[in-house]
């Protein structure tokens, strides 16, 4: 994690970079499928760059600040960055309206 602490404001803005591009590449019409992909993608995304930044990680309803146990907040920060490509693939097989298969 040393490696991407030391790029942490690149890592979060290419986080942002794929949750926007990947909603606009994905989207077919559906606004609302539209963002609540995006704000998934965002919200693990934040709590990978604000672990990264050693701020408050925030997940769901709770989180974990600066002064946490560390190794929660790398167990935090880790499942968040795991979760990434679970969303994006998950928002992928989603069947849309209308599809016959």
């Amino acid at each position: 994690m040393d490696v991407l602490r030391k790029y942490k404001h690149c890592v979060g803005f290419i986080l942002l970079i794929v949750a926007v591009v990947g909603g606009f590449v994905r989207f077919d019409g559906n606004w609302q499928r539209f963002f609540s992909m995006v704000l998934a993608q965002l919200w693990f995304g934040q709590a990978v760059y604000n672990y990264l930044r050693g701020g408050w990680v925030s997940i769901g309803p709770g989180g974990m600040g600066r002064n946490a146990d560390p190794k929660l907040r790398g167990g935090a920060g880790g499942i968040c960055l795991l979760s990434i490509p679970d969303r994006v693939f998950s928002f992928l097989s989603m069947r849309r309206k209308g599809d016959r298969s």
